[in-house]
């Protein structure tokens, strides 16, 4: 393969990307606004039972309240699902940046077999392989899986993480006349269908007082999506991975990867790393 060849193919595969990001992002966009609207819609619901308690005391029932309490559960779902597509488009735009950068690591490659560039020196190989040789583990609500025998591997679970395998999923909006002066709204106690909406909610609009060291420890955030740890997981192994763990479908994954995993993010990371020592 000649480099002049590589060069121009790599050029001619990322051609159109920057129209595809542009497209994505705008689409990501038009999804923000609409979930602004639906918050809007949602808030405005809220406010009539708020209003409705504080002339009328936790006790009276707001004529309308069942219809209400419908309605904002509509609009909970309709944010989720928006939430989800944006969540969709930005892992596209960025698995089509690491699939570019894959074919181009390979070519790289085979210049290098070819002997047209020079190989990446040994010693350096082998200190980013030690770096980034931990073993990938999974994490899963139901089970936990077997750590791989392995010396020179950690395959720890964080401990929030651990923790999180044995709770259930967030409890939802519970209906109760004599608490509704305590919740921003009074929502009917929904099944488990709605179980996505009320944890949705719950970033959205909650604004409680948790005290609980498991409340606060929830609450972090992992995975592209930027979400809690929920259903199964799969750990990065890059060493510096700023999310560290991810939801299978946010990563196109239906099964445990074998062997060491690393995300898109730390790929491109290498691969970055990789074409900085070959220059030098």
């Amino acid at each position: 393969m000649d480099p002049s060849l590589a060069l121009e193919q790599t050029l001619q595969d990322i051609s159109n990307l920057e129209a595809e990001f542009h497209h994505a992002y705008e689409e990501i966009g038009a999804n923000d606004g609409d979930i602004q609207e639906h918050q809007k819609k949602y808030m405005q619901k809220d406010s009539q039972i708020q209003k409705f308690i504080k002339q009328n005391g936790a006790i009276a029932e707001h004529p309308n309240e069942s219809e209400l309490n419908r309605d904002m559960q509509s609009e909970l779902k309709e944010m989720l699902s928006l939430q989800k597509e944006k969540c969709k488009l930005a892992n596209t735009a960025l698995f089509m940046v690491a699939k570019h950068l894959s074919k181009l690591e390979r070519n790289l490659t085979i210049l290098e077999e070819d002997g047209v560039l020079a190989p990446m020196e040994e010693d350096e190989d082998q200190d980013i392989r030690t770096e980034l040789s931990r073993e990938s583990s999974v994490l899963s609500t139901t089970s936990e899986r077997k750590r791989r025998a392995s010396p020179s591997v950690s395959s720890s679970v964080p401990p929030l993480l651990k923790k999180k395998r044995q709770l259930k999923a967030p409890s939802l909006l519970k209906q109760s006349t004599s608490a509704r002066q305590d919740q921003k709204s009074a929502l009917s106690s929904p099944d488990k269908s709605n179980a996505e909406v009320d944890s949705f909610s719950g970033d959205l609009f909650s604004g409680g007082n948790e005290n609980e060291e498991e409340e606060e420890e929830d609450k972090k955030l992992y995975c592209f999506c930027q979400s809690v740890s929920y259903g199964e997981m799969v750990a990065c192994d890059g060493p510096h991975c700023k999310y560290e763990w991810f939801h299978y479908a946010c990563v196109n994954l239906k099964e445990p990867p074998k062997g060491t995993w690393y995300c898109p993010d730390c790929k491109q990371e290498m691969a970055k790393n990789k074409l900085k020592r070959k220059k030098v």
